[in-house]
């Protein structure tokens, strides 16, 4: 099955109750990991985003995530299966052997860290259902061996040491000019990590949309998303994009606060005692 299974237990001293920020951001951070791993194995083809299936309202906090396609036509089990065991085995080779996976950059390695973090203070435990049998439960002994493996790692070193390397995924940033780059079609987008980026169109972008000029009519100024085959040059840094599709990233509108607070929503209680009656299921 294409799920995952995060339980999170609280600290026995907290008498059965978790921080809300603390369970919350577990999850953010397991999910972190899913996602870098799913970067740098991924298959434009084969693209899928976690989804929440469901969660728990009580102690211990679940959240069951499922993976969809971006195609519904296409089956990704094969590529879930794949995510799934990189993480598995990833994060046991860090907290026993003190190893990290070729997907692991510093940001994975900071998600693990504040992971780990937790589960040694305020989480008593975190437990990971990849399903088919295997659960990886994280307690304050295994955090505890994570941090310190972790400590080992010279984490700026980490990516200065990555190898050249392609992998395929989308990449967002704002098209600022259009034109030739190795006798090809493209266009050129500025990313905030990466700077300028040349993105080779492919022919069926061309196709749909046109020669470059064409391109720049539609696009130039705007922000978007370029999927396809990404090269990555020693240390990380991304240099070519060979483009599959393309895809305009509007901006979210802008909420008015003012007109969605309520402030009766709490009838007269403050959060903690509206929470606690929440929570005894004295409140609907």
């Amino acid at each position: 099955m294409d799920r995952i299974v995060i339980t999170i237990h609280p600290a026995p001293s907290d008498e059965g109750l978790l921080s809300v920020a603390d369970a919350m951001q577990q999850v953010l951070d397991s999910m972190k990991l899913f996602e870098d791993a799913q970067s740098s194995l991924g298959n434009p083809r084969e693209s899928f985003a976690w989804k929440l299936e469901r969660a728990s309202a009580n102690s211990p906090f679940t959240v069951v995530a499922i993976a969809q396609p971006l195609n519904p036509t296409v089956d990704i089990s094969s590529a879930v299966r794949r995510v799934k065991a990189e993480v598995s085995e990833g994060l046991r080779n860090l907290i026993t052997h003190g190893s990290t996976s070729p997907w692991m950059t510093q940001d994975s390695l900071s998600a693990a860290r504040s992971l780990f973090a937790r589960n040694r203070n305020g989480i008593g435990e975190t437990a990971i259902d990849f399903e088919d049998g295997e659960v990886l439960s994280i307690d304050r002994t295994q955090a505890a061996a994570g941090i310190q493996a972790i400590a080992g790692i010279n984490v700026m070193v980490l990516d200065q040491d990555l190898p050249a390397r392609q992998s395929f995924g989308e990449i967002e940033g704002v098209m600022v000019a259009a034109g030739r780059y190795r006798n090809r079609a493209a266009i050129q987008i500025k990313n905030e990590l990466y700077g300028f980026v040349w993105c080779a169109l492919s022919k069926s972008l061309i196709a749909r949309f046109g020669s470059e000029h064409s391109m720049a009519e539609i696009w130039e100024g705007k922000t978007v998303g370029v999927q396809g085959r990404l090269s990555y040059a020693n240390g990380g840094k991304l240099t070519f994009i060979d483009a599959l599709d393309l895809r305009e990233i509007s901006a979210a509108p802008r909420v008015d606060l003012s007109s969605t607070l309520d402030p009766n929503f709490t009838a007269g209680m403050d959060p903690h005692e509206y929470l606690e009656k929440l929570h005894e299921g004295q409140i609907g």
